[in-house]
């Protein structure tokens, strides 16, 4: 058996809310780019460029996901009531004026980014529009980042998933009328798109300040010391992060050196991969609250079973979308984009981004229990040589210098997540090993 019964199940019910929250957030971009894409390509790669930037000012932010889940993890595992209650404190004093400053970053200085990323100027002014009526969500989903990692550091993952429930009705029906003008609403075409989402960020924001005063206990005063901790766990992670999506969006850069109608396949192709991405992330999420609180408990046989079964079992959630996008990449692609020539376009280069989706899932998760187990360094390394060391030269170099357009870059990206995947293999070997020998000696002085 790849995975016993009982531990499966156990992964599968901390990961299956989160699973569900996560692609609920990336339905959302779907939604989007399904309705602008009926405006036209340059719309289409107009919101894939403002986006991009969007998401590396995200990024930032991601740090600290990760800083309050595992230090909740810890405490959970300890039982320590009080410790989580502070954790959560101290998240929200660090997401609420981070999550500003990078708004007003965003859209301050967004529209000169843009402006070098690509060279038509409809992509460029849609682009700006939707960044700029977009950018107050990164105060928005900022703070509700750390009410969502507190709960998924207790093991109550289903809780945030009630904010994204009510926000996704709301981002498709408040989307909707804001780029057609429906419902007595004026037309505002990509500026609605990010407005829409906007105005539904908000409102999950509010149930999360419902769910956080009506089931648990928060204090009204951040601790110096606990915000420096999660500063000095999380800044790591949100740097490595935010070069990830610097990178993302010199990748966009690269792409639209081919041409429009590239920008906007690349964007569908994108967020189509991202659903394969989201749910080993949430796989991983759920690897990472194991592993925290079994380390918690100084259980290190269980850290090490936790991390390899939850590989396998992210590696197996995404094989059926991965299997359904290879066998029909043209009847996926017609749900977003009505131009042929941009399916037929994007048909092969997809088939390969499927392909990597299992290869993907593994080394992902592993990133996600390392982080379990206080290892966020190396790994956040790793990924960052390998981007631009490896992948954002080889795509230019084979996309554009060979011409080999996106399925050369394609082929690119299923190499470098095989490459990827084996050196996490190997990390989380070496992690184990040395959990090990520390629990050993502990055990000698015992």
């Amino acid at each position: 058996m790849i995975v016993p019964c009982e531990r499966a199940r156990t992964i599968l019910e901390l990961s299956w809310p989160v699973i569900l929250a996560l692609v609920a957030q990336n339905a959302m971009s779907l939604i989007t780019i399904a309705l602008v894409g009926r405006l036209g390509d340059a719309a289409l790669a107009g919101i894939a460029v403002g986006g991009t930037v969007f998401s590396m000012m995200l990024a930032m932010l991601f740090g600290l996901d990760t800083a309050v889940q595992a230090a909740v993890a810890r405490r959970a595992g300890a039982g320590d009531m009080p410790g989580m209650a502070a954790v959560l404190t101290d998240g929200v004093a660090i997401s609420l004026p981070a999550g500003l400053l990078l708004a007003a970053a965003a859209y301050v200085g967004g529209p000169a980014v843009l402006a070098r990323m690509v060279d038509d100027p409809a992509v460029v002014a849609a682009a700006i529009d939707y960044l700029r009526a977009l950018s107050p969500t990164l105060l928005f989903i900022g703070a509700g980042f750390a009410f969502s990692a507190y709960w998924n550091g207790r093991g109550m993952p289903a809780l945030p998933l009630r904010a994204i429930c009510v926000q996704l009705p709301c981002h498709g029906a408040l989307s909707y009328a804001l780029i057609f003008g429906a419902f007595g609403c004026p037309r505002l075409d990509t500026a609605g798109a990010g407005l829409g989402a906007a105005a539904a960020a908000l409102i999950a924001l509010a149930v999360h300040i419902r769910l956080i005063t009506r089931r648990a206990s928060i204090s009204l005063r951040p601790m110096a010391s606990g915000i420096a901790t999660l500063l000095s766990q999380g800044l790591p992670v949100s740097v490595q992060q935010a070069f990830l999506y610097a990178g993302v969006v010199v990748f966009f850069t690269i792409v639209a050196r081919l041409g429009t109608r590239e920008v906007a396949a690349a964007n569908v192709m994108i967020a189509l991969m991202l659903l394969s991405i989201l749910a080993s992330t949430g796989v991983g999420i759920a690897a990472a609250t194991l592993v925290g609180q079994a380390l918690g408990r100084r259980d290190v046989p269980a850290v090490r079973r936790w991390g390899w079964d939850a590989s396998r079992v992210g590696a197996l959630a995404v094989m059926p979308l991965s299997v359904a996008i290879m066998a029909a990449p043209h009847g996926t692609l017609a749900l977003f984009v009505v131009d042929e020539a941009t399916i037929d376009l994007a048909a092969t280069p997809l088939r390969l981004m499927a392909l990597s989706m299992c290869i993907d899932a593994v080394g992902r998760v592993l990133v996600f229990a390392l982080r379990g187990a206080g290892v966020a360094q190396v790994p956040a390394m790793i990924t960052f040589a390998l981007q631009w060391g490896a992948q954002l030269p080889l795509c230019w170099y084979v996309g554009v210098q060979l011409g080999h357009g996106l399925a050369g870059i394609a082929a690119v990206r299923l190499l470098l997540c095989a490459v990827e995947s084996t050196v996490m293999v190997a990390v989380w070997g070496r992690t184990l090993a040395a959990l090990a020998r520390k629990s050993s000696r502990r055990a000698d002085r015992d």
